[in-house]
Protein backbone atom coordinates (compact mmCIF):
# COMPACT_ATOMS: atom_id res chain seq x y z
CA UNK A 1 0.00 0.00 0.00
CA UNK A 2 2.93 2.23 0.96
CA UNK A 3 4.17 1.39 -2.39
CA UNK A 4 2.03 2.58 -4.61
CA UNK A 5 1.64 5.80 -2.50
CA UNK A 6 5.13 6.78 -3.15
CA UNK A 7 4.98 5.41 -6.89
CA UNK A 8 1.55 8.05 -7.00
CA UNK A 9 4.31 10.68 -4.96
CA UNK A 10 6.79 9.98 -7.58
CA UNK A 11 4.63 10.12 -10.61
CA UNK A 12 2.74 13.41 -8.79
CA UNK A 13 6.02 15.14 -8.73
CA UNK A 14 8.31 13.90 -11.60
CA UNK A 15 6.09 12.74 -14.32
CA UNK A 16 6.07 14.95 -17.54
CA UNK A 17 2.74 15.71 -16.55
CA UNK A 18 3.29 15.92 -12.95
CA UNK A 19 3.30 18.68 -10.50
CA UNK A 20 6.52 19.81 -11.35
CA UNK A 21 6.82 17.91 -14.76
CA UNK A 22 8.25 20.08 -17.72
CA UNK A 23 4.68 20.70 -19.32
CA UNK A 24 3.64 22.02 -16.13
CA UNK A 25 6.15 24.13 -15.22
CA UNK A 26 6.13 25.97 -18.70
CA UNK A 27 2.51 26.56 -18.56
CA UNK A 28 3.26 28.10 -14.79
CA UNK A 29 6.06 29.56 -15.63
CA UNK A 30 6.18 30.62 -18.95
CA UNK A 31 6.71 34.73 -19.23
CA UNK A 32 7.32 35.32 -15.81
CA UNK A 33 10.56 36.62 -13.71
CA UNK A 34 12.25 38.13 -16.69
CA UNK A 35 14.60 35.61 -18.28
CA UNK A 36 13.74 31.79 -17.56
CA UNK A 37 13.80 31.01 -14.40
CA UNK A 38 15.60 27.61 -13.12
CA UNK A 39 13.58 24.57 -11.27
CA UNK A 40 15.71 25.63 -8.32
CA UNK A 41 15.38 29.31 -7.95
CA UNK A 42 12.01 28.72 -8.39
CA UNK A 43 11.50 26.05 -5.31
CA UNK A 44 13.75 28.91 -3.52
CA UNK A 45 11.38 31.62 -4.18
CA UNK A 46 8.31 29.38 -2.83
CA UNK A 47 10.44 29.35 -0.22
CA UNK A 48 11.32 32.47 0.91
CA UNK A 49 7.41 32.84 0.72
CA UNK A 50 6.63 30.18 2.82
CA UNK A 51 9.09 30.84 5.80
CA UNK A 52 8.55 34.25 6.29
CA UNK A 53 8.46 35.68 8.37
CA UNK A 54 11.01 35.05 9.65
CA UNK A 55 12.80 35.21 6.11
CA UNK A 56 15.10 32.14 5.84
CA UNK A 57 18.94 32.50 6.11
CA UNK A 58 21.35 31.12 3.69
CA UNK A 59 22.21 28.61 5.53
CA UNK A 60 18.01 28.15 5.65
CA UNK A 61 18.34 27.80 1.54
CA UNK A 62 21.68 25.53 1.83
CA UNK A 63 19.75 22.85 4.11
CA UNK A 64 16.39 23.06 1.34
CA UNK A 65 18.67 22.62 -1.56
CA UNK A 66 20.60 20.09 0.06
CA UNK A 67 24.05 21.45 -0.99
CA UNK A 68 26.89 23.92 0.67
CA UNK A 69 26.52 27.65 1.59
CA UNK A 70 28.40 28.49 -1.47
CA UNK A 71 25.48 27.39 -3.95
CA UNK A 72 23.05 28.87 -1.68
CA UNK A 73 25.03 32.06 -1.85
CA UNK A 74 25.14 31.95 -6.17
CA UNK A 75 21.14 31.04 -6.45
CA UNK A 76 20.73 33.93 -3.72
CA UNK A 77 23.18 36.47 -6.20
CA UNK A 78 21.03 35.47 -9.07
CA UNK A 79 17.55 35.92 -7.87
CA UNK A 80 18.90 39.52 -6.25
CA UNK A 81 20.57 40.71 -9.24
CA UNK A 82 17.12 39.68 -11.21
CA UNK A 83 15.56 42.21 -8.35
CA UNK A 84 13.43 39.08 -6.79
CA UNK A 85 15.21 38.89 -3.29
CA UNK A 86 16.81 41.29 -1.46
CA UNK A 87 19.16 40.63 1.39
CA UNK A 88 18.10 41.98 5.13
CA UNK A 89 19.29 41.86 9.15
CA UNK A 90 17.52 39.95 11.43
CA UNK A 91 15.87 42.48 13.75
CA UNK A 92 17.06 40.43 16.40
CA UNK A 93 20.89 39.62 15.77
CA UNK A 94 21.83 42.18 13.15
CA UNK A 95 24.77 39.69 12.01
CA UNK A 96 22.51 37.41 10.81
CA UNK A 97 21.37 38.32 7.02
CA UNK A 98 17.86 36.96 5.89
CA UNK A 99 16.52 36.89 2.11
CA UNK A 100 13.66 38.38 1.70
CA UNK A 101 11.19 38.57 -1.49
CA UNK A 102 10.71 42.20 -3.40
CA UNK A 103 7.36 42.68 -4.40
CA UNK A 104 8.11 41.99 -8.01
CA UNK A 105 8.56 37.89 -6.77
CA UNK A 106 5.40 38.59 -4.56
CA UNK A 107 3.47 39.57 -8.23
CA UNK A 108 5.45 36.83 -10.47
CA UNK A 109 4.50 33.83 -7.35
CA UNK A 110 0.73 35.24 -7.14
CA UNK A 111 0.82 34.93 -11.02
CA UNK A 112 2.38 31.65 -11.16
CA UNK A 113 -0.12 29.91 -8.19
CA UNK A 114 -3.34 31.67 -10.25
CA UNK A 115 -1.75 29.47 -13.23
CA UNK A 116 -1.23 26.46 -11.32
CA UNK A 117 -4.84 26.69 -9.44
CA UNK A 118 -6.21 27.10 -13.18
CA UNK A 119 -4.39 23.67 -14.42
CA UNK A 120 -5.33 22.00 -11.06
CA UNK A 121 -8.71 23.51 -11.99
CA UNK A 122 -9.02 21.62 -15.78
CA UNK A 123 -7.20 18.61 -13.95
CA UNK A 124 -10.29 17.86 -12.31
CA UNK A 125 -13.45 19.90 -13.57
CA UNK A 126 -14.88 16.24 -14.45
CA UNK A 127 -14.65 15.49 -11.01
CA UNK A 128 -17.00 15.80 -8.38
CA UNK A 129 -17.40 18.30 -5.70
CA UNK A 130 -16.70 15.83 -3.35
CA UNK A 131 -14.08 14.36 -4.34
CA UNK A 132 -11.63 17.48 -4.89
CA UNK A 133 -12.65 18.50 -1.19
CA UNK A 134 -11.77 14.95 0.08
CA UNK A 135 -7.99 14.62 -2.11
CA UNK A 136 -7.94 18.15 -0.46
CA UNK A 137 -8.46 16.72 3.27
CA UNK A 138 -6.35 13.65 2.85
CA UNK A 139 -3.03 16.13 1.45
CA UNK A 140 -3.54 18.07 3.99
CA UNK A 141 -3.58 15.24 6.47
CA UNK A 142 -0.82 13.69 4.92
CA UNK A 143 1.50 17.06 5.02
CA UNK A 144 0.30 17.24 8.38
CA UNK A 145 1.78 13.62 9.39
CA UNK A 146 4.94 13.95 7.63
CA UNK A 147 5.86 16.94 9.48
CA UNK A 148 4.98 15.16 12.71
CA UNK A 149 6.65 11.77 11.92
CA UNK A 150 9.97 13.35 10.63
CA UNK A 151 12.29 14.50 12.94
CA UNK A 152 13.83 17.08 10.25
CA UNK A 153 10.55 18.26 8.98
CA UNK A 154 9.17 21.90 10.59
CA UNK A 155 5.60 22.20 11.42
CA UNK A 156 3.43 23.57 8.38
CA UNK A 157 2.32 27.15 8.92
CA UNK A 158 0.85 27.80 5.91
CA UNK A 159 0.38 25.81 2.96
CA UNK A 160 3.18 25.60 0.21
CA UNK A 161 2.64 27.21 -3.19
Amino acid sequence: MVHNLDAAMRQLRHGRFGVYGPFVRERVLDGLFGEEITPTAYRVLRFVEASTPPAPTLSDIAALLLTDRARAVRVVDRLSADGLVTRVHDTVDRRVRRVALTDTARGHLALATARRSRLLGEAVSDWPDEDVELLASLLIRLNDSVARHLPSAAPREKPWN
